[in-house]
C-alpha cells in the first residue's frame, strides 16, 4: 500500500508535464503561422486593396460600412449648360451624372478653373460661395447633382489690371477628385490671378 501511495504524485506530475510540454509546442506553431501567414499577412492585405482604389480614383471619400463610395471622375458624366447671362455675368449649371451601376456619393465642393492652350490654367480658380448649403448626397445610376457656376464678363474689368486671354474652355474637378475634365466653351479669361471671375455654389441634388 505505501509504495503505490508514493508513486501516484510520481505518475500525476509526469502527466502534467508531458500536458505543459504538448501545449507549449501547440501555442509555438500556432504563434508562428498566425503570425507570418493569418494576422501579418492577411492585414496588409486588405489595407492594401483599399489603399489602390482611393490612390488611383483620387477620392478622399473611400467606401463606408454606412453607405456608399465617394463618386470618382470616372463614375461620373459632367456636363455644363448652355449658360445665361445677367448683371454681367454668365451663369451655368455644371452637372455630374452618375453613369455607373452602382450608387455613390458626392457633394459639397468641386474646382473649377478657365483653362487655355495645352491645358494651362489662366488666373484664379473658382470661389466657393453658399458654403452653409453643402451637403453630401448620394446619387443612384442615373441620378444627377448641379453646382451654379457665375462667370463675370473679363470686359468688366480695365484691362490692364485684368490682363485679358483666351481661354478654350474650363476645367472642372467633382468633389473629393484630383481626376479632371475638360469642358469646352471659349471665353476671354484674366491672367491676373487677383481678378476673381468664377465663383462656385455647392452641389446640389438635381431636379
Amino acid at each position: 500500500m505505501h509504495p503505490i501511495r508514493r508513486l501516484l504524485p510520481v505518475v500525476a506530475l509526469t502527466g502534467a508535464a508531458l500536458a505543459l510540454s504538448g501545449c507549449g509546442g501547440d501555442t509555438s506553431s500556432g504563434t508562428g503561422d498566425a503570425g507570418s501567414t493569418t494576422t501579418v499577412t492577411a492585414t496588409p492585405s486588405r489595407d492594401a486593396s483599399a489603399s489602390p482604389s482611393a490612390g488611383d480614383s483620387g477620392s478622399s471619400a473611400p467606401a463606408s460600412p454606412r453607405g456608399p463610395a465617394g463618386c470618382t471622375t470616372a463614375d461620373l458624366e459632367v456636363t455644363l449648360s448652355a449658360g445665361e447671362g445677367a448683371a454681367g455675368s454668365t451663369f451655368y449649371a455644371v452637372r455630374l451624372t452618375n453613369s455607373s451601376d452602382s450608387p455613390c456619393r458626392t457633394g459639397g465642393f468641386g474646382g473649377v478653373s478657365l483653362v487655355g492652350a495645352g491645358g494651362r490654367q489662366i488666373g484664379a480658380p473658382a470661389d466657393r460661395t453658399a458654403k452653409e448649403t453643402a451637403t453630401r448626397i448620394t446619387l443612384r445610376p442615373g441620378q444627377a447633382a448641379e453646382a451654379t457656376l457665375q462667370v463675370a464678363t473679363a470686359e468688366n474689368f480695365p484691362a490692364g489690371r485684368c490682363r485679358p486671354a483666351r481661354a478654350k474652355g474650363f476645367r472642372v474637378y467633382p468633389p473629393d477628385e484630383t481626376h479632371s475634365v475638360f469642358l469646352a466653351r471659349p471665353t476671354t479669361a484674366c491672367r491676373n490671378a487677383s481678378v476673381h471671375l468664377l465663383s462656385l455654389k455647392p452641389y446640389q441634388r438635381a431636379a
